[in-house]
């Protein structure tokens, strides 16, 4: 299972600040005083978890995956993962070091495929709003354009997916987490 904090530090990328419910890599400063190169959200909570695993039918894989990382915003932004919120809790929008991550429940109402009982958006690229969608027949991950469902590309699980995408877009990177790249090479390359 992928442990996408860990995944960074493989990566050389360096934990510089933690708080009640994120761990943040490499300030960014080119980006804003306060940015940071990476977020990964801790881990869901048992109750939360439970709350939207059920609401979402989230498959068990998935559900271990926010019980570690609760979400994710990679390569300042280029790549997000969602995570589970638990319903009542409030959104602390005052400090910027303990917010939340995007809401699995929220981005699945917003843009939903059309079909629900098969598919669920876990993820999303920011260049174009492309999501990550992973199919809970046979437990691939796929990405489409956003409010499309032409499939762009797809890997067999949620655990390649993570794992493929760090590891192509760390080459897009600089050491110090700048752009080498154009932005839309940070989507992932379309099935021939």
């Amino acid at each position: 299972m992928v442990d996408i904090k860990e995944a960074l530090k493989e990566q050389g990328w360096e934990l510089e600040r933690e708080s009640g419910t994120a761990f943040f890599f490499n300030h960014a400063p080119w980006i804003a005083p306060k940015a940071y190169l990476h977020v990964v959200f801790r881990g869901a909570t048992p109750s939360a978890l439970s709350e939207v695993g059920d609401l979402m039918d989230l498959p068990q894989s998935w559900k271990e995956i926010l019980s570690i990382h609760n979400g994710a915003i990679l390569y300042s932004g280029a790549m997000s993962v969602y995570g589970a919120h638990a319903s009542g809790v409030v959104l602390n929008r005052t400090d910027l070091f303990e917010q939340l991550p995007f809401s699995i429940v929220g981005e699945n109402r917003s843009w939903p495929m059309k079909d629900r009982e098969r598919y669920i958006v876990i993820g999303s690229y920011d260049y174009d709003g492309s999501r990550v969608v992973l199919d809970r027949h046979d437990g691939s991950t796929l990405v489409v354009p956003r409010k499309a469902e032409t499939v762009l590309n797809r890997w067999p699980d949620a655990d390649s997916w993570l794992m493929g995408e760090m590891a192509r877009l760390l080459k897009l990177f600089d050491d110090s987490g700048k752009l080498r790249a154009s932005a839309e090479d940070t989507l992932p390359k379309r099935l021939n």
